[in-house]
Parts: structure tokens; C-alpha cells; sequence
């Protein structure tokens, strides 16, 4: 398997673990930036981990490679400590919209697309748009796909 899809796969494991963790509660958030309790936090990371890369019924091509994982927890980690800096730079590029009023897949697709874009200079911007664009067919609303682009875009630049 390619470096490329390796990074996509991993690019969705953080994707759907950015979505659980922010559009929950704020404790589950806090324990994931304290990782305190510590049994708790392994206990989580583990079952999530496990609900993502055993396949299942549901989603029997589920994988996440060894080498995939690091990448996938440092991407979706980056975007937990950087929460409020990402959502004021998100914000500045939202017209007439407030973050917290998204839809909660396209608002974790922008923040983790924006992490990457800011933050990880390993990956061309105009892949790491292209990645979250297509997560954003997979997993958003008939619109999100062209909005993501566009507020992504509009970051990169």
C-alpha cells in the first residue's frame, strides 16, 4: 500500500475521532488534551482505535496500517491542542457564518483540514484540500464538499 493512501486512510481515522471528540462533550475533549485519567484515556483511544481498524458487519475493509496511526494521532492530537487558534483562524474565513453554527462534519472536516494546512508542511496544500473535499463527499451534506473547499482554499492562500 502507497504513502498516499496510507495518509488518506489516516486522514479519515482523525477525521471521525476529531468529529466524536469535538462534537461531544467537553469532558471527553478534556481528557483527551489531559489525558487524565490515564486509564481512561488509553481505555478510549483503544476501543476507538479498535471500532476503526477491526473490520465488522458494518464496515468490513476496515484498516488503519501500523505506520498510519502515528500520522492519523498526530493529526487529530494537533487539532485538539490547537482547537481555539484553528477555530479563530477558520472564523476569519467564514462569510456571514459563525463556526459554531456549522454542520458538526463539515466543522470537524475544517478543522482538521485547516490543521494540516497551517501546521504540517509534509503534505502539498492543495492535497490536503483535495483529501478533506472528498471526505466531505463521503460523509457531509450535498453542499458541504464545495463550502470545505472553498473556506480551505481561502485559508491556504
Amino acid at each position: 500500500m502507497s504513502n498516499f493512501s496510507n495518509k488518506t486512510i489516516a486522514r479519515e481515522f482523525s477525521f471521525k475521532l476529531i468529529y466524536k471528540v469535538l462534537c461531544s462533550n467537553e469532558n471527553l475533549l478534556e481528557l483527551v488534551l489531559t489525558k487524565n485519567p490515564k486509564a481512561e484515556y488509553e481505555r478510549f483511544v483503544e476501543e476507538f482505535t479498535n471500532s476503526c481498524i477491526e473490520p465488522d458487519e458494518e464496515n468490513p475493509n476496515n484498516q488503519l496500517p501500523t505506520g498510519s496511526q502515528n500520522f492519523a494521532h498526530s493529526l487529530s492530537n494537533g487539532v485538539f491542542t490547537s482547537k481555539e487558534n484553528l477555530e479563530n483562524e477558520i472564523g476569519k474565513h467564514l462569510h456571514k457564518r459563525k463556526i459554531h453554527q456549522l454542520e458538526k462534519i463539515d466543522y470537524a472536516l475544517l478543522m482538521l483540514g485547516a490543521y494540516e494546512i497551517l501546521f504540517v508542511s509534509a503534505t502539498p496544500k492543495p492535497v490536503v484540500i483535495d483529501e478533506i473535499v472528498n471526505l466531505a463527499k463521503k460523509y457531509g451534506t450535498a453542499d458541504s464538499y464545495s463550502f470545505i473547499n472553498g473556506t480551505l482554499d481561502s485559508i491556504r492562500k
